[in-house]
């Protein structure tokens, strides 16, 4: 799924966004100072993960996203990591093992550069292109605004997705409804805001709840509660992520 349009985006919503990750940031600093040696290797959500992989996980990317908004200012394009995919999951298994005192300067680095990096940007620069599925740099602040709230959730230190906002909750939904892809039908209603988002072809099975709940679900963090179906079947298995 292509990187949703921030074309009609407003400097409200922008500014919304970036107020957001800055308190993020703010969050995922206090988080890793509470984090003990021995919790960081405790498994978490996420299959095969321990809170040691997110945070380096988090400093790597915010480095990889500092990079692109230099090089796109510079006027050049450049991969997210060097090598790719590969790369990025290659850095994660040879790091998440180191003390949880290199963990958490990791992570303050790769914050800094990004506040670094995207402190001067002006509006007009958030649209420069840049390699990041072949967007804006706006796919970044979108990708990395779903990337520290989902990330904070994974820490398990206390933060949920019953925290998230609406405005980030019915991102999340947008971006990823396209796991439902495979369905032959599908209707998202979420019943505090009213919005209604359609995947497939045909006549749809609904699924309904808070749009947090709807986000959580598909992005398969934990919630307190689970969506329901209109037909009362079971709620389908949300594919591959987009």
């Amino acid at each position: 799924m292509p990187e949703i349009s921030t074309a009609s985006a407003t400097d409200a919503e922008m500014a919304g966004r970036l107020g957001e990750i800055a308190a993020a940031h703010a969050r995922l600093r206090a988080q890793a100072a509470e984090i003990t040696e021995s919790a960081a290797r405790e498994p978490i959500a996420l299959p095969g993960w321990t809170r040691a992989h997110v945070l380096f996980h988090v400093g790597d990317l915010a480095r990889a996203f500092a990079r692109q908004a230099e090089y796109a200012v510079a006027g050049k394009a450049i991969e997210v990591y060097d090598g790719g995919r590969p790369t990025r999951d290659r850095r994660i298994e040879e790091n998440h093992a180191r003390p949880i005192e290199w963990l958490r300067e990791s992570l303050e680095d790769g914050l800094d550069s990004l506040e670094k990096a995207w402190s001067g940007l002006s509006a007009a620069d958030w649209e420069l292109p840049c390699s990041y599925r072949n967007s804006s740099l706006t796919a970044t602040q979108l990708a990395w605004w779903r990337e520290t709230e989902l990330h904070s959730v994974d820490l398990m230190a206390g933060y949920r997705t019953e925290n998230w906002s609406t405005a980030l909750s019915a991102h999340v939904v947008a971006f990823l409804r396209s796991r439902l892809a495979a369905e032959p039908g599908v209707e998202l209603r979420a019943t505090d805001t009213g919005e209604i988002w359609t995947v497939g072809q045909g006549t749809p099975s609904v699924i309904r709840a808070e749009v947090r709940v709807l986000a959580g679900w598909l992005s398969g963090r934990p919630a307190a509660v689970s969506p329901t179906t209109d037909s009362g079947a079971g709620l389908p298995e949300p594919g591959t992520w987009p």
